[in-house]
């Protein structure tokens, strides 16, 4: 397998060939990090490239195949972390711009997981968590003048231009699917509690959830199956069975009903009119293929941004850093400051609030099985803006994909995102996002592969060079 073949494959298509031995996990990790060393100074997305653990894990994953020891279609698959995922093997900063290492005890559950099932980990990449007001420095392939999307930038930019087959990201307001819309990918948020988050950081107790990046529908159910499961180390996590996701994937959605939201905040104030244009052409096909789509009514979840839960922040800094570290990490005192000043009263209300909008959400998933809606996405934006033009209206840039992507978070809600056209002149992809019943993550992939088969948007891939 040649390095520009590495670009386009799947863990679908590669796990195939490792699990027949006709793709040795040396080879291909040792293609992907030919590829991310060549790529990656122009991207920027590793924090760190682990080349000698990655090697010592391929080495592993062969010699298990080759005894007949083969775990399953992530045995051999070259992965990355964002660097806010506790790693004890490899670096992890956890976001500091220092890029200190912080050196955990123990691994991630998550982390855990994508070992036991023999993926081997090409190292940890860039988030802006932590970086206050300073522009992100990850860039996106299909436009290095733009962003992948926060926060976890380096998941999706490594992802897309084949730097790993797998990233895991994290969601706090729509960072797994903001950078899957912005780089053509397929990214889910689960039911708040089905991954652990043990180990990750999560200054948001009431939203932050881990979730994977990857090229497909399908290469994302095989990894859901890995790492959906009780862990008692994570107190709220669901303890329910793990998750059946590829044997239901492939049954078609003929009946299925799709809400469409009638309001206007969803189409009109975030996204410009070719986004709406390829969103809307999206659930078209839905209903070519036998869904029932209807109008629903979601009001309150315009507020799901202004949410204010920043008292959480603190509590979660403080208890995992010691107060030294905070005084030098200027860069979060923004967060220690605001959530420090929030009375408990206003805590309160904003818990309030976000229960109102799962009820109204909840309410309407009574009458249809998914909403479907854009993805918030920040897509042409450059990198280093501060405002962006929608429909002649000036938005914040860096902050406007979440007023899309908060409701999934703020209700707990599974949401998972999808290719489904591109804007600005065919240059950026569009993301498609469908939200669902709490566990139903199951009926999110089944609608999602049916449009990904229907359609050939998984199949493009960015400008990058031979």
């Amino acid at each position: 397998m040649t390095d520009n073949d590495l670009l386009n494959a799947t863990i679908t298509e590669v796990s195939r060939l490792i699990g027949k031995r006709e793709l040795s996990p040396v080879e291909l990790t040792e293609a992907s990090i030919r590829r991310s060393e060549r790529l990656d100074p122009a991207l920027r997305a590793f924090t760190t490239l682990s080349v000698d653990y990655a090697m010592e894990r391929a080495r592993q994953a062969e010699a298990e195949i080759a005894n007949g020891r083969y775990r399953g279609p992530l045995h051999g698959i070259p992965y990355t972390l964002k660097d806010v995922i506790a790693t004890h093997e490899v670096p992890t900063t956890f976001g500091n711009p220092r890029e200190i290492d912080f050196k955990p005890p123990e691994s991630a559950t998550v982390h855990t997981l994508l070992e036991n099932a023999g993926a081997v980990l090409l190292g940890k990449v860039y988030s802006h968590i932590g970086r206050g007001e300073t522009p992100v420095m990850c860039y996106s392939p299909w436009d290095t003048n733009t962003s992948p999307g926060t926060t976890s930038s380096g998941s999706g930019s490594a992802v897309s231009a084949g730097m790993g087959l797998l990233s895991i990201g994290t969601d706090t307001g729509g960072s797994v699917r903001h950078p899957a819309s912005n780089c053509g990918l397929v990214g889910f948020k689960a039911t708040f509690g089905r991954i652990s988050r043990a180990g990750v950081w999560a200054t948001s107790w009431t939203t932050d959830q881990a979730g994977p990046i990857t090229r497909t529908v399908e290469d994302n159910a095989i990894a859901m199956e890995a790492l959906t499961g009780y862990d008692p180390s994570d107190l709220v996590s669901l303890n329910v069975p793990p998750g059946d996701y590829l044997s239901t994937m492939r049954e078609g959605i003929r009946g299925l009903r799709i809400g469409l939201p009638s309001n206007s905040w969803v189409w009109q104030d975030w996204i410009g009119q070719d986004e709406e244009d390829a969103v809307r052409r999206a659930v078209a096909v839905l209903e070519e293929l036998g869904a029932e789509v209807q109008e629903v009514s979601i009001p309150l979840s315009y507020e799901a941004r202004n949410n204010s839960l920043a008292a959480e922040a603190p509590v979660w800094l403080r208890d995992n850093f010691p107060e030294q570290v905070l005084n030098d990490w200027v860069e979060v005192h923004p967060q220690l400051e605001r959530g420090d000043s929030q009375t408990f009263a206003e805590y309160l209300h904003g818990q309030h609030k976000r229960m109102a909008i799962r009820q109204e959400v909840v309410a309407v998933l009574q009458g249809v099985d998914a909403i479907a809606m854009p993805t918030g996405s920040t897509i042409g934006d450059r990198w280093d803006a501060d405002t962006a033009t929608i429909r002649g209206r000036t938005v914040p840039a860096r902050s406007r994909a979440v007023y899309l992507n908060g409701m999934g978070s703020q209700t707990g809600l599974p949401a998972i995102s999808i290719p489904c056209g591109f804007a600005k002149e065919g240059r950026f992809p569009v993301g498609l996002q469908l939200v669902g019943r709490d566990l139903d993550e199951a009926l999110l992939l089944r609608l999602a592969h049916a449009y990904e088969q229907a359609t050939d948007w998984h199949k493009a891939r960015p400008p990058l060079p031979e």
